[in-house]
């Protein structure tokens, strides 16, 4: 089974369903697939071997889920590219993969000389509007005009059970989804069509999703639990809304009411602002059936601020990473409360456990790392054996996340490999900090992280941001985190800040507030 079969199925199932709502535009699943088929058709007469790259420099809109199903169905490999990334940052990614097409908004022209150089591999650029740019000998086309001259091939099947088939070749890419560097520099995470079409069937199963179920997409397509999005609500009939305005949360809220959506999805950061600068809680949203969290580990008193103002709502905490196609693990809604702080238990189709630094499997509630298998598994990097051979070990992920395992078999995140701080002989998780100080009233986010210490080779530091009208001072943090924690793990120093740095997805950017801060 392909992505594109994902469409398909739903075409054929919900042709007149509203498959994608942004602003003012809507479009049918029949009009979707029609548009996307026409497009296929379009790029297979191009002059590119099967598996080629095609980019997509598109902002959430009904383009990209046009251009996404049209790269996959014409058998090429598409790279959705982060629309807030530096245009240096884009030509070390179009210099990686060496696309030969690139869908791009006109909004993104003047990045286009500092993105493709002067040697860049690329032939035709397919914008949403008519680009007056000079790109010596790169063809530039319109997409709509594009749509519209091509004939759509191929005939609706009829509705059919998903199964996945032994002809769903693993080593067959679909996607190259480039991590947003928060930790190191960016790496192309290889995605087969098994990888993702397999890990969409399981959420739709286990968020029970069906064709009445429609969310609210606030998180960009090009990130991987976007894309999730946008691939479980294709697969299960269901409606994307589209709004790229989270920056101004109350417009967000009054589109989750006047499209009824059933759903909303978020990262940590999302639920914060929602929880502590809108209106969130009160509101009914009457027909908001559920709400999912993931993209790090949200702290169990936003959770529970969560629960308080919503009890009569579904919670769905989740776990995953982009080299999971993204999603590993789930916490039943009906186990959150007895179960805070869980990341749950594994996705249908996919086996976690914990081993320690040799390999060897850890004892209930000690601590290892999560090793992951299943159809889920990313293929590896692209153009990077090396690190592909630091995580892949016989076709198990190695997730270099640490956590323990309950009597139950629920998971409990404690931290990242890579953030744990090793102060004075004593190692510390930046979670456990960090979820301590969201404990304290007045603190409303907070980032924990090591820094170079003459005595202690590192130094646990944070960087906080205070509630509106709350004052505190660094001893007072200080004694706050030593009350409930051993004395070394508290911070050796505090910074205040009006805001944290963040990447487009809502995720903090560590790597940024690290340098800043050093």
């Amino acid at each position: 089974m392909k992505l594109a079969d994902l469409l398909e199925h739903s075409a054929a199932a919900h042709p007149e369903s509203v498959a994608v709502t942004h602003g003012d535009r809507s479009i049918t699943f029949h009009d979707l697939w029609q548009a996307s088929m026409r497009l296929a058709g379009y790029l297979r007469q191009l002059d590119a071997p099967g598996g080629s790259r095609i980019a997509i420099l598109f902002e959430n809109s009904l383009d990209y889920v046009i251009s996404y199903f049209a790269v996959t169905k014409a058998g090429f490999v598409i790279v959705p590219l982060d629309t807030s990334a530096k245009p240096e940052t884009l030509r070390g990614i179009v210099d990686d993969c060496e696309p030969h097409t690139l869908f791009c908004s006109a909004r993104f022209r003047r990045y286009l000389p500092t993105v493709l150089g002067e040697s860049s591999p690329l032939k035709r650029i397919i914008s949403d509007r008519d680009m007056k740019v000079d790109l010596g000998s790169i063809e530039t086309f319109v997409l709509s005009e594009l749509i519209d001259t091509q004939s759509a091939t191929g005939n609706l099947e009829a509705p059919r059970t998903f199964e996945l088939s032994s002809d769903d070749s693993p080593s067959d890419l679909a996607a190259i989804f480039y991590t947003s560097g928060s930790t190191g520099n960016s790496k192309g995470v290889m995605l087969s069509h098994r990888n993702l079409v397999s890990n969409t069937l399981s959420t739709v199963e286990y968020l029970r999703l069906k064709a009445e179920d429609s969310v609210i997409v606030i998180l960009p397509f090009y990130y991987i639990y976007g894309n999730s999005l946008m691939l479980t609500h294709i697969a299960c009939g269901g409606r994307s809304v589209v709004d790229n305005r989270f920056l101004y949360p109350e417009v967000v809220l009054d589109t989750m009411e006047s499209e009824k959506v059933t759903g909303f999805s978020g990262v940590p950061s999302n639920f914060i602002i929602l929880l502590n600068k809108s209106t969130l809680t009160e509101r009914k949203l009457e027909h908001l059936r559920y709400f999912t969290q993931a993209g790090g580990a949200m702290a169990p008193e936003i959770t529970k601020r969560l629960i308080s103002a919503f009890p009569e709502k579904e919670i769905w905490i989740m776990y995953g990473q982009t080299e999971a196609a993204p999603r590993a693990s789930y916490l039943p809604p009906e186990r959150l409360e007895e179960k805070l702080g869980s990341i749950g238990i594994a996705v249908p189709g996919t086996t976690l456990r914990l081993e320690d630094d040799n390999g060897d499997p850890v004892p209930q509630g000690q601590t290892g790392q999560i090793i992951m298998s299943g159809p889920n598994v990313m293929l590896g990097y692209w153009n990077n054996p090396g690190d592909t051979a630091e995580v892949i070990r016989d076709g198990c992920l190695l997730t270099g996340d640490l956590a323990k395992q309950d009597e139950d078999g629920y998971f409990y995140i404690v931290g990242r490999m890579k953030e744990i701080i090793k102060t004075g002989g004593n190692r510390v998780a930046a979670k456990e900090v960090e979820e301590c100080l969201l404990k304290n009233e007045d603190i409303l986010e907070a980032s924990v992280f090591g820094v170079p210490d003459e005595l202690l080779g590192e130094a646990v530091k944070a960087v906080v941001v205070l509630h509106d009208g709350h004052r505190s001072s660094e001893k007072e943090i200080q004694d706050h985190c030593k009350q409930l924690l051993a004395p070394h793990k508290a911070p050796k120093s505090v910074v205040f800040a009006d805001s944290l740095p963040k990447l487009q997805s809502g995720k903090i950017d560590k790597q940024l507030l690290a340098s800043q801060h050093a």
